[in-house]
């Protein structure tokens, strides 16, 4: 399709709004709303396919970016509460909105912060399509990291265009120590949250947030206080022939770096271990398609480590070198089909030099790394799969604490 230049249109649907600029020869994200099924585009073959990697600068320092199920918005959290809706067809920022801090946290708030931030310096959050809301992990634990500031939370957003809270901060979870990431059940029924300084999760009903445990433990005394191995990124699969499992990833301080394991089928959510001797710093977590595979990215080492999960005990199976720098942050999705996942370049140290200008692509089954020439921008933080145009291609949605969200269209051999 040719780009004809652009003009501007009135969101039938919302007369009331501002003019909005979009392509000239272009379906609009308006025009589709009215097949959104609970405010969503059925399809996001009527949105093009990128032709090159696009990049959409966002105000302060991007730590959460999640894409609506079919691909038409993307929903960006900055370090102090800022929220943006991007729109993936015309590339721009539709609104924005403010996380709302907790009116009665667990622990009090300290009182001499004028404007304090709310989201934790690791945030990944999560999202929820059944009920359409975002989770920001948020608390006073930022950037000056004293133990004695509390309020730990989630933020729950309610991201239904067509709901009266539309944006709106619509409940608060409290939770562990520094909340980093939260994934949901196939149903999306349960959700998981990460507590990154404490080694623990908590796990929640997503239909009312009512707490189901307050504190799993993802190592034997975990939940006695801050410290130990950190948790990070989390993930949930209905895994064939064993049932509804969460993985959450564990640093490498002992006693048991790599995976933990929690049965949500069991109301104890009995946990297990994966673990090796070999294992540093893991941090990012994928599950495959099939799913028979959970993919864990270890920092310290630079490696993906492949482990099989569909068995009666988790195998490992590989352990596939990255380049350097292709590790730090952790930024990881993989591709249905393609026996494929993408890691985000990240920083070697915390304290090096900015980068994450890139993409590999590893193939988990035969351990062969690509190197991908999309260019992201620094510090590429978080990123997703969504797929565009017909035949639908598939694109990397990616932010980056440098500021921006970026949208890129896979184009090497293998996607």
């Amino acid at each position: 399709m040719t780009d004809q230049g652009t003009i501007k249109m009135r969101n039938p649907r919302r007369p009331d709004e501002p003019l909005i600029e979009v392509r000239a020869g272009y379906p609009t994200a308006y025009q589709l709303e009215s097949a959104r099924p609970q405010g969503f585009a059925a399809s996001t073959s009527a949105i093009p396919a990128k032709q090159s990697t696009v990049t959409i600068p966002i105000s302060g320092t991007q730590r959460m970016c999640k894409v609506s199920i079919d691909g038409a918005s993307i929903f960006v959290v900055n370090s102090s509460g800022t929220g943006s809706v991007v729109n993936s067809l015309t590339e721009r920022v539709d609104k924005t909105f403010q996380v709302a801090v907790h009116p009665n946290p667990a622990q009090p708030y300290p009182t001499d912060l004028p404007t304090p931030p709310i989201v934790s310096p690791f945030a990944r959050g999560g999202i929820n399509h059944k009920y359409q809301r975002l989770y920001v992990p948020a608390s006073f634990y930022t950037e000056v990291r004293f133990p004695q500031w509390g309020g730990f939370f989630v933020a729950v957003v309610d991201i239904d265009p067509n709901s009266t809270d539309y944006l709106k901060t619509i409940s608060w979870i409290d939770c562990g120590w520094l909340p980093e990431e939260i994934g949901f059940s196939q149903d999306e029924e349960t959700g998981v949250i990460a507590n990154y300084n404490q080694g623990t999760v908590t796990i929640f009903k997503t239909a009312d947030h009512s707490i189901l445990a307050p504190e799993v433990d993802g190592f034997d005394g975990a939940g006695a206080g801050p410290g130990g191995p950190c948790a990070r990124s989390v993930r949930c699969a209905k895994v064939p022939g064993i049932g509804n499992r969460a993985f959450m990833t564990l640093s490498d301080t002992l006693p048991l770096p790599g995976c933990a394991v929690f049965d949500l089928d069991d109301p104890a959510f009995t946990r297990t271990n994966i673990t090796d001797p070999a294992f540093g710093f893991i941090d990012g977590v994928a599950i495959t398609t099939d799913p028979s595979r959970v993919l864990l990215v270890d920092a310290s080492n630079n490696s993906l480590r492949v482990v099989r999960i569909d068995g009666a005990t988790p195998s490992i199976e590989r352990s596939i070198a990255l380049p350097g720098g292709h590790a730090y942050f952790g930024a990881i999705a993989a591709i249905g089909a393609h026996d494929t996942c993408l890691i985000a370049t990240g920083r070697p140290e915390p304290s090096g030099a900015p980068s994450g200008t890139s993409l590999v692509q590893v193939n988990y089954e035969t351990g062969v790394v690509t190197q991908n020439p999309t260019n992201l921008p620094a510090d590429t933080w978080e990123l997703a799969i969504a797929e565009y145009g017909t035949p639908a291609v598939p694109h990397v949605v990616s932010c980056a604490s440098s500021g921006f969200v970026a949208i890129s269209p896979l184009t090497f051999p293998g996607a």
